[in-house]
């Protein structure tokens, strides 16, 4: 059973969305080209905010990078 809280939603086109952050900043990572988008806010950050968004992209780069990222 899954929980209420999840990180990303899944929109068009399969691109991956962050779900948690602020309406100025936005982390999308895109499996089917193997590329991640990000805009931050041209103001200075917290730390809390600073890592969140910085947990956001290291998490998107894995989505992104889907199943490359394993070895066989």
């Amino acid at each position: 059973m899954r929980g209420t809280y999840t990180r990303w939603t899944q929109g068009p086109g399969g691109m991956l969305t962050a779900d948690i952050l602020g309406s100025d900043t936005n982390v999308q990572a895109c499996p089917s080209t193997g590329t991640v988008l990000a805009c931050v806010p041209d103001r200075p950050m917290s730390p809390d905010e600073a890592r969140m968004v910085g947990v956001r992209l290291v998490e998107a780069a894995a989505l992104a990078d889907g199943d490359r990222s394993i070895r066989k």
